[in-house]
């Protein structure tokens, strides 16, 4: 291959990178040469001039440079083949659905290309600029290695502007069958991938879902706040309780409607600001559960303080609408915000209102998503189940 340009770590700045951490910050770069392109290959060194990695380097980027390998070795099909099939062997031990996040950027190492696989369809999400340079190695092996009838890519998310890439979407590969069924647990889900939220379902809240599932009683009242295609609905609704399903969005409420029939479900949806609906609603139904999966609101840490006040605002409203000993099941899905500083903010709003919070137990992202510990960013959502007493 080519010689790559040398990044070169500043003085001492190596270690991280030798525990598995895959970004360098700009402010860690001592010296970079020229790459042909962002996102081109180079081949980052300490400050003696020792071999780190090869990656990809952005000098336009928050993360200049982003690993690929700690070996000096060629990035081309063969190595995203080999990528591919280590992921697989993550999930070999997922059940129960026909849908599942096949890789996950950085935790899977190959940071910014993230993969959703619904049936014989796959999503993809190509979020850096280097996986943009690299996509004639990683599209054929993705062929390769998971043989789809489709592949459509949903790289239409503001981030990409960072990378100084335009939003895409388009089929790149076979015919979207409409609709993309799936099914969980026996659920049977219509995925709107062409132009659904995040690549059409939230795959990640799947332990929650199965826990839910586990713990509401028949009878039991549970509003689905932040319901999309109601998958937290359906789950309360066939364990025996009865449920309202919540969402902003029109055209996702209906669809949460028509997921109810297919499953012969009967749940009950309505279009509505969820943040006003339980400050000034005339519903005046006391639940058992409320979950509150609102979505990401701080990506960055500057939309930190954001975060908290949304939660705060939601937790206080929600809390005069429980029964007794309701429970509250409280999502973040950012690594802005860690599970202490999630139960910090809904002691806080419940201290407000003169009330007592138990913690119970958390729930984090399924493990078609998994957490590198040498990453904490990969470790992004958390559930908090929570307990509400006078």
């Amino acid at each position: 291959m080519n010689a790559l340009p040398i990044i070169k770590l500043a003085k001492g700045r190596e270690k991280k990178i030798r525990n598995r951490y895959p970004w360098v910050q700009r402010e860690e770069v001592r010296s970079a040469e020229a790459a042909s392109l962002p996102g081109a290959l180079g081949k980052l060194v300490d400050y003696e001039g020792n071999f780190l990695a090869v990656g990809n380097y952005n000098a336009n980027s928050r993360f200049p440079f982003r690993v690929l390998s700690r070996t000096d070795e060629a990035i081309d099909q063969p190595f995203f083949e080999r990528r591919f099939r280590e992921a697989q062997a993550r999930r070999a031990g997922i059940t129960g659905t026909n849908a599942v996040r096949e890789l996950f950027a950085e935790a899977d190492a190959v940071p910014g290309l993230i993969v959703d696989r619904y049936d014989r369809s796959l999503v993809v999400q190509v979020r850096s600029a280097g996986m943009e340079v690299l996509r004639d190695a990683w599209f054929p092996a993705l062929q390769s290695v998971y043989s789809p009838e489709v592949i459509l890519e949903r790289s239409d998310m503001e981030g990409r502007k960072d990378e100084g890439l335009a939003p895409f979407s388009g089929v790149l590969f076979g015919e979207v069958p409409s609709p993309v069924q799936i099914e969980e647990d026996g659920l049977k889900f219509h995925v709107p991938i062409l132009d659904g939220l995040k690549t059409g379902f939230y795959l990640d809240q799947r332990e929650t879902r199965r826990r839910l599932t586990q713990r509401v009683r028949p009878g039991d009242q549970v509003l689905d706040a932040f319901c999309y295609l109601g998958a937290f609905s359906l789950a309360a609704r066939r364990a025996g309780a009865t449920t309202l399903g919540l969402d902003i969005n029109e055209p996702a409420v209906e669809r949460a409607r028509e997921m109810a029939k297919l499953n012969g479900l009967d749940c009950a949806f309505e279009q509505a600001n969820v943040f006003e609906w339980l400050e000034g609603s005339e519903d005046k139904t006391r639940f058992d559960w409320i979950l509150l999966d609102p979505p990401a609101i701080a990506k960055k840490s500057d939309k930190r303080d954001a975060l908290k006040w949304a939660i705060w605002k939601l937790v206080y409203h929600a809390i005069p609408r429980l029964v007794p000993g309701g429970r509250l099941i409280v999502c973040s899905c950012t690594y802005q915000m860690g599970l202490q500083e999630l139960l910090e903010t809904i002691r806080l709003a419940a201290a407000d209102l003169g009330k007592a919070a138990y913690f119970e137990e958390a729930t984090y992202q399924a493990p078609d998503h998994p957490a590198l510990m040498a990453f904490p960013e990969s470790l992004y959502l958390k559930c908090a189940w929570v307990r509400i007493e006078d």
